[in-house]
């Protein structure tokens, strides 16, 4: 009794795969026809099928053509189960990673709400929500608890710190706005702005801690320098804050707003 054939078309219905696919997959040595018509056309065998099963289910656990044509050549049972483990750990990570991008962008809601902010800055915001925790880690090999926990708004509750920030990037958001438009450093809506970021500052971290923290902008961190606002944008918020500690009498401590 003749074993039954099936042509490419009613191959591909059975195993969910395209026509297309199964013509690559002959040029590639991945899974050639058990024999042919008399016209040259592609015959498949009912092994055939449970090749494509393997086919399937290694590609599904991230086998590469050449991975996959070199374990049906082998035929390594531990190899599947290693691959399996190892999967699964990917998996896991990349669960965290989307986890965590889900939630950035969900806080990121909360902080701008109706708000529209300049590409720039939102970058930043997303960049800065991204890399807390390690900026947090840094931090605590650098400096006290009490002075990271501030910086972080460890300290107030999560509804009152989404608040704060909110009003902080608004405020950036005005000042970059008026840079901006050619408005000049030392104008009083430009100092209105300086005076109300300072505020915000000292009713999130002392000022004798904000000293602290400016001595660590000496040095070199990519994690705590990094930052999507331009230098123009930079210099002008310096030339600012000059501007008001001056009519306060005191030195500037640094570019206070850069990142």
């Amino acid at each position: 009794m003749n074993e039954k054939m099936y042509t490419v078309k009613k191959f591909a219905t059975l195993t969910g795969v395209t026509e297309r696919t199964l013509h690559y997959y002959d040029r590639k040595g991945v899974l050639t026809p058990t024999s042919y018509t008399q016209n040259g056309y592609r015959l498949y065998s009912h092994d055939d099928i449970f090749k494509m099963q393997k086919i399937l289910t290694l590609k599904y656990l991230g086998y590469s053509l050449k991975e996959i044509i070199d374990y049906l050549s082998k035929n390594s049972k531990a190899s599947v189960q290693d691959t399996l483990f190892k999967q699964k750990e990917l998996l896991k990570q990349k669960r965290e990673e989307l986890d965590h991008i889900i939630n950035t962008f969900s806080t990121v809601e909360q902080i701008i709400q109706d708000e529209k902010m300049e590409s720039d800055l939102l970058l930043a915001i997303i960049h800065s929500i991204q890399m807390e925790n390690k900026q947090k880690q840094w931090l605590s090999n650098q400096l006290p608890k009490p002075i990271v926990d501030q910086v972080f708004m460890e300290h107030i509750p999560k509804e009152e710190r989404m608040n704060r920030n909110r009003e902080l990037l608004i405020a950036i958001h005005k000042l970059q706005g008026l840079y901006e438009s050619g408005v000049p450093p030392h104008h009083i809506d430009v100092q209105h702005l300086m005076k109300q970021l300072e505020r915000m500052l000292n009713n999130i971290l002392e000022p004798k801690y904000q000293e602290e923290l400016e001595k660590l902008k000496t040095e070199e961190s990519s994690l705590y320098h990094f930052s999507f606002i331009s230098k123009g944008f930079q210099d002008y918020t310096a030339a600012a804050s000059d501007i008001l500690n001056k009519q306060n009498n005191r030195p500037r401590r640094g570019n206070e707003y850069e990142d």
